[in-house]
């Protein structure tokens, strides 16, 4: 049952590029919204969780990354309204490929030869697509603004890493999602359009409406209530539907078309991140079973 939520999760987030190409709202109206939308649904999931009152100096990094979030949906979405949406997942997915980038530098990890062939693979995947894109001569500031957009989560993820005092994933989540509502807001203020949302037929106020609440609200709340339940190495496995159910949407309801340089990208972007992924987990697995048989053959000196 568990892996069904998170592969239902994965399809309503790889369906997240159709569902802005239906609304006619900016990327910024859409990102104050998203947000704005989703706050009630999450409030009252962390209200049932019954969180006790949390330290501001425990909750600034879910600020920090919840401003970091709010600039990452916006930089999204523009990408997604100004290239083709297939283009857009696969650069913002280039993310892992940053974090083993800079995680080195900010954690202190080490890279292995393994991470450095998948960053190359990755690389050149994003040339391939980014090369097509550009001799075509379209979407230039939309694949700018997606490459942005996976950076940015990038700097979040370490941020989470680096976390040593942590809430409960309902109380992060809200603090994020509030916080970049609260970032955008002053944006959206000086944009001055986010009234059109007034002017908005029946589908595109239904579309937003889903935007916040299934899109933000219903599958945040699935997604990290399953961390309790499913190894890391699941989640992360089952991940990589996001990024293939939305080039497959764009497929099926755009009706955006591949190109063989952009099929050789996306495979070497996807599936380099993704054995990377899967062979960092096995091997920190080895790493705690070794360790356990360790402690469990280690002379007891006790007495």
């Amino acid at each position: 049952m568990n892996r069904i939520k998170l592969a239902l999760v994965m399809i309503i987030w790889g369906s997240l590029g159709v569902f802005t190409r239906y609304i006619p709202l900016s990327a910024l109206s859409l990102a104050f919204l998203r947000a704005l939308i989703a706050l009630p649904f999450l409030f009252v999931a962390m209200k049932m969780k019954k969180s006790g009152k949390m330290k501001f100096s425990i909750l600034m990094p879910y600020i920090i990354s919840g401003a970091l979030l709010g600039f990452g949906w916006l930089t999204l979405f523009y990408g997604f309204k100004h290239t083709s949406i297939s283009s857009a997942v696969m650069i913002y997915n280039m993310c892992p490929v940053y974090v083993m980038i800079f995680a080195p530098l900010v954690l202190k990890e080490t890279i292995s030869k393994i991470q450095i062939g998948v960053i190359l693979c990755s690389f050149l995947g994003l040339f391939l697509i980014v090369g097509h894109n550009l001799l075509e001569g379209s979407g230039y500031m939309g694949l700018a603004l997606s490459a942005i957009s996976g950076m940015i989560y990038a700097i979040i993820v370490l941020i989470n890493r680096s976390i040593k005092i942590r809430v409960d994933d309902q109380t992060a989540t809200f603090t994020q999602i509030f916080t970049a509502m609260i970032v955008l807001l002053p944006f959206v203020l000086f944009e001055g359009n986010i009234s059109t949302v007034f002017d908005l037929d029946a589908r595109g106020l239904v579309f937003t409406i889903l935007l916040g609440v299934l899109h933000t609200g219903l599958a945040y709340t699935m997604f990290f209530s399953l961390h309790a339940h499913m190894k890391s190495v699941e989640i992360v496995s089952y991940s990589y539907l996001e990024p293939l159910f939305g080039i497959l949407f764009s497929v099926i309801f755009i009706g955006e078309k591949f190109t063989f340089p952009q099929i050789i990208g996306g495979i070497l972007i996807l599936g380099s991140t993704f054995v990377g992924e899967k062979l960092k987990d096995r091997k920190l697995s080895m790493q705690k079973r070794a360790c356990s048989n360790a402690s469990v053959n280690a002379p007891d000196n006790r007495d």
